[in-house]
């Protein structure tokens, strides 16, 4: 009975630690997303001052048309990459607690398995 028990504990940590890894993988490449998401908001933001820039003195009508709808695609962009990376550093955030709860169960499941080790090894000696 006892190392059914021991058999089940260890199926359990060892799912648990593929999920563990599994989310670090994904954290991986969160991590990497945002590192690309932040360079793509750094160039943007270059750009449109660059643009804002170029826009100073004198504009044909047309032409400050032209440069206001520019401007505005930037804006809307950015706006966009922003809120992209404000959603994967919850999610990085999120994974990082859930991370600790992972490690934190896998701990108290080598402890409960060393335990039944402990019982079943030494229970026997016991009883002999």
């Amino acid at each position: 009975m006892l190392e059914q028990i021991l058999e089940l504990k260890k199926r359990r940590e060892a799912r648990l630690r593929q999920k563990l890894a599994a989310g670090n993988q994904r954290y991986e490449r969160l991590r990497h997303t945002l590192s690309s998401l932040a360079d793509e908001r750094k160039i943007l933001q270059e750009s449109w001052a660059r643009l804002g820039q170029n826009g100073c003195g004198r504009l044909a009508r047309d032409r400050l048309h032209a440069l206001k709808r520019e401007l505005e695609e930037f804006f809307q962009r950015d706006k966009t990459l922003e809120e992209e990376i404000a959603s994967l550093e919850g999610e990085c955030a999120r994974w990082r607690h859930e991370r600790v709860d992972l490690q934190q169960q896998i701990q108290q499941m080598r402890i409960d398995q060393e335990k039944l080790e402990w019982v079943l090894n030494e229970g026997r000696d016991a009883y002999s």
